[in-house]
């Protein structure tokens, strides 16, 4: 099993990585931390938590926007290229096949924000400020919150076009942001218990913005850390378990 989800993983990353659109969001990317060295001159004393905020924010929604214009048309295209007949008939579960193809996703992503921090590392020093390996761990939280959307995209396509997957990924993308501060403002109504059965349904995005604690020099704890990548994990395989279940149903003609 592992050798076969890690072909499909390899070759959907190579696939992935030759699409054009990605390069464009990697200039994007390059334009946007370019930019917060320009944004310096609008917060005296504060430069660098303006770049660090700015670059670590942009490396977020870049990831986000390759998913969702690249994980979320992943099985349309192999049903319009009518390789997925092929690829089904060969020893591969649909659970294999799906995370495979999130994998690959995955792998995407993990490339591009490697190469957009480097982006970011170089904003950092062209403005003449230290990097801080606490950047880092903003970076790796922000990797698995791009995991769990990534599958949430994977989840979408096996149901329905590519436009309506990428905005339910994005809606859910938002909603898991927002559902801690509603959850805490309905309790304060007393009309949370609707929202805390969702706030189990939907993804607790919150858990991986680490930002703002990076950007102002607070300390995070290891065992935070540990709780998000164990969410990120059971979420997004409960995610694709899911995604298969109704793959096996669809026909993919």
């Amino acid at each position: 099993m592992r050798r076969r989800v890690t072909a499909l993983a390899w070759w959907t990353a190579v696939e992935l990585l030759r699409e054009r659109i990605l390069y464009v969001v990697l200039l994007f990317a390059a334009l946007l931390v370019t930019s917060s060295c320009l944004l310096t001159p609008l917060a005296p004393g504060a430069q660098a938590k303006v770049v660090a905020d700015f670059g670590l924010a942009a490396i977020d929604l870049l990831g986000v926007l390759v998913i969702l214009l690249s994980g979320s048309a992943l099985l349309r295209r192999e049903v319009e290229r009518r390789s997925l007949d092929i690829i089904l008939t060969k020893p591969l579960g649909r659970l294999e096949y799906l995370l495979g193809k999130c994998l690959g996703l995955v792998a995407t992503l993990v490339v591009l924000t490697v190469a957009m921090t480097a982006l970011f590392a170089a904003a950092v020093a062209a403005t003449g400020f230290g990097w801080r390996n606490a950047y880092f761990v903003a970076i790796g939280a922000q990797l698995l919150e791009l995991v769990v959307v990534a599958s949430l995209a994977v989840l979408f396509s096996t149901f329905t076009s590519p436009t309506l997957a990428a905005l339910f990924t994005l809606s859910l993308f938002a909603a898991g942001h927002l559902l801690g501060n509603v959850v805490r403002l309905a309790a304060a109504t007393g009309a949370g218990s609707t929202l805390r059965a969702l706030e189990r349904v939907l993804p607790a995005l919150g858990l991986f913005d680490l930002r703002a604690e990076v950007v102002h020099g607070v300390g995070i704890e290891p065992a935070r850390l540990l709780t998000a990548a164990a969410y990120a994990a059971l979420y997004s395989f409960a995610a694709l378990y899911l995604a298969s279940l109704i793959f096996r149903r669809r026909d993919c003609r």
